[in-house]
């Protein structure tokens, strides 16, 4: 389970997406201090057989996110997908969380469902191996999904992304803002699984 304080700092965080670095907390500075991107809902989206556009929605953290839409699904997931850099460096061992914000959104009469086969922490170059990836299923509300998990590989400060592989169906996602927080090598993972 993860550790209430991870989470409630992560939540403050997300309504602070936006406002300025001296209106937040103590508590949610302490956190940001872990961050090795700019946490945001600024996704770039790319990939053949999808349409994307931004949305404003005020239920969620930040005031909206990216409506991405899939047309088909494919056997190469990564195919369409979303990403953001990663300034900070990651190095093997480190324990690592991404939490991002998204939602599902009805395609025809289907259940509002999303899948997002791979959640990845990478190089944001040739060959794009990951320092720590998982997957999550997305609902049609608003939630903070979290992927963490130890660093497999080092990625250089500056040369890595978090990249969302959303090809694995046809559907229609909406991504809110992403941190991704590295505490470092001798934090307890169990704190952070889901």
């Amino acid at each position: 389970m993860k550790a209430i304080i991870v989470a409630a700092s992560l939540m403050a965080l997300a309504v602070g997406v936006g406002s300025s670095v001296s209106a937040r907390q103590d508590s949610d500075a302490d956190i940001l201090k872990k961050a090795i991107n700019k946490p945001s809902a600024n996704w770039q989206v790319y990939g053949a057989g999808q349409t994307h556009a931004p949305v404003k929605d005020k239920a969620v953290a930040g005031g909206g996110g990216v409506r991405v839409d899939v047309a088909a699904a494919s056997a190469q997931p990564w195919s369409v997908g979303a990403q953001q850099p990663i300034t900070g460096k990651v190095s093997k061992g480190d324990a690592v969380l991404i939490a991002f914000w998204a939602k599902a959104e009805s395609v025809d009469v289907s259940p509002a469902t999303a899948t997002i086969s791979s959640v990845r922490v990478q190089q944001a170059a040739a060959p794009y191996d990951a320092a720590l990836q998982g997957s999550v299923r997305v609902g049609g509300d608003w939630a903070m999904h979290t992927v963490p998990g130890k660093a497999t590989i080092d990625i250089p400060a500056g040369s890595g992304s978090v990249s969302l592989h959303l090809a694995a169906a046809r559907q229609a996602v909406v991504l809110g803002p992403v941190f991704v927080l590295d505490f470092g090598p001798d934090y307890d993972l169990s704190k952070l699984a889901n």
